[in-house]
């Protein structure tokens, strides 16, 4: 009975092995073989050719620029809905959430159709021509995709002791003074997390810069095209690799940041949220930056709809409804698979995650550091690397997966298993073991607990986690680009496609679907949020699971 312990670790541990440390071992290995023999040589081509080594000095500089800006327009529009009593704060915060359930490649296309050569609002309205497809505008579309940083930033902004602002304004402090001096450097480890989680996602964005880069490639595109365009595996691999140890050595540093925002969190979390009296210079700009902010994500969202349901947006106004015959062509097999993919990956997620929370939080057995890593470590993995490395590895044995169902669910699950473990481990630290041992002193066994004790008392934050797979889930592509065949197509594939044929109505009626399906996992989050046992475990999870 000693052993039995192990048994469930060890089975769970080698399903993370063969699932992250296979695949990246794969990757690694393709990556030190050039034309069949082995050795450095990728890697030296890389750092001495010019048009690879620009890859590197493209991807690092404008995801520094988009993180920092984001980090600093999410703070904003936080401290506008959170910190003043200024009118439309609600409406900004819906603004700030809302690309959460707009597909990143739907943006893209409404950004083009609002901004492009021939934009509704540079060309018909300013009359202004604009090349937007370099740098600048894959910058903008990084930076307006905030809602990340937003969450981070507000779930430790409300947890702020309005009380240590008050001991500052009693010494004399102006308002101005108390959020520099004292808000501001409260925060201060939430704002640097929420600057590497945006740095990360920027790095393993590949649809956006694929879409208006132009010119300008990244890591994360040049192993796309390098494995679908040229099918060299090696270079992919390599430059896949070098964008893993660029994202690794930040996520460290997010860990580290993340690890003092909770520290902060706890030790100043006892009042409620008290509003900052700024002048109205201060509250004017930051009111001013959230409206326009609101506007620009309100009006992509409108030309989405605009496009899907007109003739040609911006030529002929014309109502229609010729672009939704896509999905009877098409679509339904995509909504059908999506819908079950990310079905099956909500439930895997939630029920695993408490699982494995368990065993991190309840059960003492060594190598529980190196369980909780490896389930951690998907956060830092990014999307285009792990379907590659899936591509490569499940297409021999001993596990052919290549083609089916089970690839692409097992990619979204080992994608989303962090936020389902991190959340559950937030359930668990907060309730009370009292429970837990009375009803080992009656008898019960560990897993009649769990069943329960565990699971009733999880249950909100399981619905809640399951629902953020989901919607994650149907708007996930970078990972499973790689992987998807015609039997096993999703819509967000379907939408990218069509985006880079030019089929722009055909796009924007795909993109309606994955909006209104992610709308309704929002929706629903809601409305679970509203009930007073779940209010609790969102804000205090939230720093977890908006890192997905």
């Amino acid at each position: 009975m000693r052993w039995g312990k192990y048994i469930l670790p060890s089975i769970i541990l080698l399903v993370l092995i063969m699932f992250i440390v296979y695949p990246t071992l794969t990757v690694a290995t393709r990556s030190l073989t050039s034309k069949g023999q082995p050795g450095l040589a990728n890697y030296v081509k890389v750092f001495t050719e010019p048009h690879l080594r620009r890859l590197i000095f493209n991807s690092v500089p404008v995801s520094i620029a988009s993180a920092s800006l984001s980090t600093l327009l999410g703070l904003i529009i936080a401290l506008v809905v959170f910190k003043t009593d200024l009118p439309g704060r609600k409406i900004f915060g819906f603004a700030a959430v809302l690309p959460m359930v707009i597909p990143g490649f739907a943006s893209t296309l409404a950004y083009i159709f609002l901004f492009g050569r021939n934009g509704l609002i540079t060309y018909k309205w300013l009359n202004l021509t604009w090349d937007i497809y370099s740098w600048r505008s894959v910058l903008i579309l990084q930076t307006l995709s905030l809602s990340t940083t937003f969450l981070l930033i507000s779930s430790v902004l409300i947890g702020v002791d309005s009380r240590v602002e008050d001991a500052a304004r009693n010494l004399g402090a102006s308002e101005w003074d108390v959020l520099t001096s004292v808000t501001l450097p409260l925060i201060r480890p939430a704002l640097i997390s929420a600057a590497l989680l945006a740095f990360l996602r920027s790095m393993a964005d590949f649809s956006t810069p694929y879409i208006v880069g132009g010119r300008f490639n990244t890591l994360a595109t040049a192993s796309y095209t390098q494995l679908i365009g040229t099918y060299n595996m090696e270079m992919a691999s390599t430059l896949s690799m070098i964008l893993l140890l660029i994202c690794m050595c930040v996520f460290w540093l997010y860990t580290r940041a993340q690890a003092a925002s909770e520290k902060v969190r706890t030790e100043t979390e006892q009042g409620k949220p008290k509003v900052l009296h700024l002048g109205r210079l201060v509250k004017g700009t930051m009111w001013t930056i959230s409206l326009l902010y609101a506007s620009v994500i309100f009006m992509l969202l409108i030309s989405i709809f605009l496009s899907a349901f007109t003739k040609h947006l911006g030529g002929n106004f014309a109502l229609t409804l010729e672009h939704f015959a896509i999905l009877p062509q098409r679509g339904w097999n995509s909504t059908r698979n999506t819908l079950v993919f990310a079905t099956v990956t909500s439930a895997v997620v939630s029920l695993s995650g408490i699982v494995l929370a368990y065993l991190l939080t309840r059960i003492e057995f060594r190598g529980k550091g190196v369980l909780d890593l490896l389930a951690t470590l998907p956060y830092a993995i990014p999307g285009t690397f792990m379907g590659i490395g899936y591509a490569l590895t499940f297409s021999r044995a001993p596990l052919v997966m290549s083609g089916t169902w089970a690839i692409v669910v097992a990619c979204t699950v080992i994608r989303e298993l962090p936020m389902g473990v991190r959340a559950g481990v937030s359930v668990l630290m907060q309730q009370d073991r009292s429970v837990e041992d009375a009803a080992a002193n009656l008898g019960a066994s560990k897993l009649r607990a769990f069943r329960d004790i565990i699971i009733p008392s999880a249950r909100p934050a399981l619905v809640v986690t399951a629902l953020y797979a989901f919607i994650a889930t149907v708007k996930t592509l970078g990972a499973i680009i790689f992987l998807i065949t015609p039997g096993n197509k999703v819509l967000a594939a379907d939408v990218f496609e069509a985006a880079v044929r030019g089929d722009v109505g055909d796009a924007s009626a795909l993109s309606i679907v994955v909006i209104l399906v992610s709308a309704i996992g929002m929706l629903a989050i809601a409305a679970i949020n509203s009930r007073e046992a779940a209010q609790e475990w969102i804000r205090n999870t939230l720093t977890s699971v908006a890192a997905d």
